[in-house]
């Protein structure tokens, strides 16, 4: 009998460091900021306008990174944002966060004082940094369900009425899928039941 409670003893031991084991290499990817202060972007550069700032030691989930990783696109209480991944500690799993493309003006340098300098023909002519009009879906259905990936096998988080205005963040690269800002966080929802507004060029592309 001690036998046996003493293999039962030895499984629940093990189940328990096993699934502790688990939970900390599936972590969720975190962004700590690593600097006094950081500077949250509405894109990927030094170029895009500061949403806000967020202080050292911050936690922030990440969403997305740039192609080579230098700008990690993550949640803030004001929104989603882009920061600079030099100045953060990684903590989590980073293996399945997807590669966000998102279209930058190329050949083009930011000056000092917040313009652009452009090559041109008559040499370097400098323009204000243009704002995109950010992108929204109106939803066109009776209720439209968020689910936590952008497709029907993900889970629901929760569902919005029809005529709700959500803040788009991110599109599939078919643009049949949108990550939106949702009463219940970051969720994705079917493109085929809402209506786009704004600029599809400023959409982040998440590519699965």
């Amino acid at each position: 009998m001690k036998k046996l409670i003493l293999v039962f003893t030895f499984v629940a031991l093990f189940a328990s460091a096993f699934g502790a084991f688990a939970q900390a290499q599936y972590a969720a990817p975190i962004a700590v900021v690593n600097t006094g202060n950081l500077n949250v972007r509405s894109g990927p550069g030094p170029q895009f306008s500061v949403i806000t700032t967020v202080p050292g030691g911050a936690q922030l989930p990440v969403l997305g990174f740039n192609e080579d990783a230098s700008w990690y696109l993550v949640t803030t209480p004001a929104g989603n944002g882009w920061i600079y991944a030099a100045f953060t500690v990684g903590r989590g799993d980073f293996r399945f966060v997807p590669v966000v493309n998102i279209q930058v003006l190329q050949n083009s340098a930011v000056n000092p004082n917040g313009t652009l300098a452009i090559p041109g023909g008559a040499g370097v002519v400098t323009a204000p940094i243009p704002e995109l009009d950010p992108g929204r879906v109106v939803v066109n259905t009776g209720n439209l369900n968020v689910r936590s990936g952008p497709g029907p096998q993900f889970s629901i988080l929760g569902s919005v009425p029809g005529g709700t205005v959500l803040p788009v963040d991110g599109v599939t690269p078919d643009n049949a899928w949108f990550l939106v800002s949702s009463p219940f966080g970051a969720g994705w929802v079917d493109g085929e039941f809402t209506v786009f507004r704004g600029s599809i060029a400023s959409v982040p592309i998440f590519d699965y």
